[in-house]
C-alpha cells in the first residue's frame, strides 16, 4: 500500500515536472518567436525609414539644385538688364552731346531734300525750339518749299521729331529714339558677352 502510494506520488510529481517543462519550453519558444517577429518588424521599419530618408534627401537635393539654377538665371538676367540700362544711359548721354543745335540744323537741311513740298511739323525740346525757331521757319522752310509748324515737346530732351500728314507719319530723331536704335544693334553683342562671361 505504501509502495502504491509512493508510486502514485512519484507519478504525479513526474507528470507535474513534465508538464511544467513542456509549458516552460512552450513559453520560451513563444518568446523567441515573438522576439524574432519584433526584430523582423523593427528591421522592416528601419529599412522603410532609411528608404524614405534617401528619397527625401534626393528630393531635397533636386529642389536645391533647381533653386540654385533659378537663382543663377535671375542673377544673369539682372546683370544683363543692368548692363543694358548702363549702355542705354551711355548712349543717351553721348547722343545728348552729339545732338548739338548745329548738327540738328544739318540733319534738317539734309532731310528737307527728301520731303520737298510737304508740310511738316518739327517737334523739339522747349530749349531747342527757342534756339532753332528762326532756322526752322527760315532756312529749313525755304529749302522744304512748304509750310512748317514748330512746337515744343516735353517728351524730347534733345534732337527732334518730324511729323507729316496730320501726325500719321513721323520720323523720330530724338535722343531717346536714337539711343534705343543703337541699343537694339548692341543687344546681341551684349547678350553674347554675358553668355561668354558665364561660360568662362
Amino acid at each position: 500500500m505504501a509502495e502504491d502510494l509512493q508510486h502514485l506520488i512519484d507519478k504525479i510529481r513526474t507528470e507535474a515536472v513534465d508538464k511544467a517543462k513542456a509549458e516552460a519550453e512552450r513559453v520560451v519558444s513563444d518568446a523567441k518567436a515573438k522576439a524574432a517577429q519584433i526584430v523582423k518588424e523593427a528591421q522592416a521599419e528601419a529599412a522603410a525609414k532609411l528608404e524614405k530618408a534617401d528619397k527625401d534627401s534626393l528630393a531635397y537635393t533636386q529642389r536645391s539644385e533647381k533653386t540654385l539654377e533659378q537663382a543663377a538665371r535671375d542673377v544673369v538676367l539682372a546683370v544683363g538688364e543692368n548692363v543694358k540700362k548702363a549702355v542705354l544711359g551711355i548712349l543717351e548721354l553721348n547722343t545728348d552731346k552729339a545732338l548739338t543745335p548745329e548738327l540738328v540744323q544739318q540733319i534738317l537741311l539734309t532731310l528737307a531734300n527728301g520731303y520737298a513740298g510737304k508740310k511738316v511739323t518739327v517737334s523739339l525740346s522747349e530749349e531747342d525750339a527757342k534756339k532753332l525757331n528762326s532756322f526752322v521757319i527760315g532756312q529749313f522752310q525755304k529749302k522744304l518749299g512748304a509750310g512748317v509748324d514748330i512746337q515744343s515737346d516735353s517728351g524730347i530732351s534733345t534732337g527732334f521729331r518730324l511729323t507729316f500728314e496730320n501726325g500719321k507719319v513721323s520720323h523720330d530723331w530724338s535722343r531717346e529714339a536714337i539711343a534705343e536704335a543703337l541699343s537694339a544693334i548692341l543687344r546681341p553683342a551684349l547678350a553674347k558677352a554675358v553668355q561668354n562671361a558665364i561660360k568662362g
